[in-house]
């Protein structure tokens, strides 16, 4: 695509973003959010139970106590097997566990981000996860997604996000309530590049905003 095309698409996309409101999408599996990582963490050199925690340029966050049955922030030795969390854990991860407890994962540079993939896991024996994005402390998107042991969670917002939030509950679709999340292998990656479908599909939604503003007028 010229130079022009892609400018003229980027600038429609954004456009359509603000006129139909921009929507995080939500993921479960492996590969689905991320296409190239610009950033990943593992925690395996969090031996020091650390919180807040820098790793490959992303700022962990844990609000809770750390409680995680005894073993703090970083769950080396919290259970015989990490496969108990998520078939996805390896090694140490990042968790903690009180009343709306959450693990925040951020750019350490204050930055936005538009993909983010992550194993998510529970000190309950199933996971019920909440997730909540934000950009420069406004709520941008927020759901809920339940697995029997684990999940990979993906995240992907073209508008972007600075924060997101990341809770596990007892019972499925909760927002509230004492919540033990734990979270390990975090890859952020690039934005989605513009297609021409894409810019279709937004002129399509441009279109659309523009006559139900006509009828409205009129």
């Amino acid at each position: 695509m010229h130079f022009k095309n892609r400018l003229l698409c980027a600038a429609v996309l954004a456009l359509a973003a603000q006129g139909v409101g921009a929507t995080v999408l939500q993921t479960l599996g492996a590969g689905t959010a991320v296409g190239v990582t610009t950033n990943a963490a593992h925690f395996e050199l969090n031996t020091g139970l650390a919180n807040d925690w820098v790793e490959g340029g992303l700022l962990f966050h844990a609000s809770g106590y750390g409680a995680n049955n005894g073993c703090g922030y970083a769950g080396v030795d919290c259970y015989d097997a990490v496969a108990d969390l998520s078939p996805a854990f390896s090694g140490n991860y990042f968790a903690t566990a009180g009343m709306n407890a959450y693990i925040s994962v951020r750019r350490a540079d204050g930055a936005d981000f538009y993909r983010i993939e992550f194993a998510a896991g529970s000190g309950y024996q199933a996971l019920n996860g909440y997730w909540a994005t934000y950009d420069d402390g406004r709520r941008t998107g927020s759901g809920n997604f339940s697995a029997p042991r684990g999940a990979i969670l993906g995240l992907a917002d073209g508008n972007g996000f600075d924060e997101v939030r990341y809770f596990a509950f007892s019972t499925a679709n909760r927002q509230a309530g004492y919540s033990a999340p734990a979270l390990d292998e975090v890859r952020v990656g690039l934005p989605e590049p513009a297609s021409p479908a894409l810019c279709v599909a937004a002129l399509a939604g441009m279109a659309a905003v523009l006559r139900r503003r006509k009828r409205k007028y009129a």
